[in-house]
């Protein structure tokens, strides 16, 4: 049945965020997996050197941290110390765009670190950051541990599908759109998840991860269920995520050959109210007061066979609402 209606929301729902065919211009001068993931190992060098004099940046390459835009060579250009050894890359040749998520150590600590760039002729045109830095620690989980803790990356994110698992790179996409879609609506049910989907955002598994918990409380004083101990379709089908919801949804990055699309969007936490009606439970609620406040987050999602298999997220808490980047 899940997979029933997973197809029939598919046919009706409209792709967000969808990128564009690249330009003539741009096909032209493309370059392959070897070619993106040499420019961001060379940007990743250069952040951790303090030195952008060498890379190939466009005129008016725009640059971008947790949604904000910054000057090249401010912002974690002045704070990044060294790279650790977690690192995520999906590349794509189509759009000319690669992604990275690992974690790297600032001076006042580690942290996560997602980069998105965008090659055009030759040289970097954009680059979009996000790191949480001592924001982990802030929102509604304490994630500030995480990205300490890390050394290898799970092997699917680097591993080629085989060709009955692939799936073209609308399906794929649509896959990630329909995580978001199952988060407003508090249903996991038209979510294409594999039974064994683990998610890690920040460096910490918050899926089937019995040892990790949320903060939430009932107002009655019922029992609170574990939610991170939960599988991702159970813990969707729960409503404890129908508090929030994803705005300014981008997929530019679609790694087809490893089933990988990485999203990046608004996350609006308590944007509908500060309380979830949890199924079995009723009202759950943060222990203190909370106004509504945005979440700057990059998704990588694995897709393996149309169902999503895996998840890692970076993400940092902003101060406000702000349903829209600068994307």
């Amino acid at each position: 049945m899940r997979s029933l209606l997973a197809v029939g929301f598919i046919l009706v729902l409209p792709l967000a965020g969808m990128a564009a065919p690249i330009a003539p211009a741009e096909a032209a001068t493309s370059c392959g997996r070897s070619c993106l993931e040499d420019f961001m190992q060379s940007y990743l060098k250069a952040v951790v050197a303090h030195d952008a004099a060498k890379l190939p940046l466009a005129t008016g390459v725009k640059y971008t941290e947790n949604q904000a835009i910054v000057r090249m060579g401010d912002g974690l250009w002045k704070a990044v110390e060294q790279l650790g050894s977690y690192r995520i890359m999906a590349s794509d040749m189509r759009n000319q765009q690669i992604a990275f998520m690992g974690n790297a150590k600032l001076a006042s600590g580690w942290t996560m670190l997602a980069v998105r760039l965008r090659i055009v002729d030759g040289s970097i045109s954009e680059v979009e950051a996000i790191a949480p830095g001592a924001a982990a620690a802030s929102g509604t989980f304490d994630l500030s541990g995480g990205a300490a803790n890390l050394r290898a990356a799970r092997p699917a994110f680097t591993t080629a599908l085989k060709a009955s698992e692939r799936r073209d790179r609308s399906q794929i996409i649509q896959a990630a759109e329909l995580h978001y879609e199952g988060i407003q609506r508090g249903n996991g049910d038209i979510v294409p998840f594999g039974e064994d989907c683990i998610k890690i955002e920040n460096g910490v598994q918050l899926i089937k991860n019995p040892n990790f918990h949320g903060p939430g409380a009932s107002p009655s004083g019922k029992p609170v269920p574990k939610f991170q101990a939960m599988s991702c379709h159970d813990q969707f089908n729960t409503h404890i995520w129908e508090t929030d919801t994803i705005t300014d949804r981008r997929y530019p990055v679609v790694d087809e050959e490893r089933g990988i699309v990485v999203a990046f969007a608004m996350y609006n936490q308590y944007a509908k109210g500060p309380c979830a009606i949890v199924v079995d439970v009723g009202p759950v609620c943060p222990k203190d007061p909370v106004e509504p406040y945005s979440l700057a987050i990059a998704e990588a999602f694995k897709v393996r066979a149309g169902l999503i298999q895996e998840v890692e997220a970076v993400f940092t808490v902003l101060p406000m609402l702000k349903e829209r980047g600068v994307w």
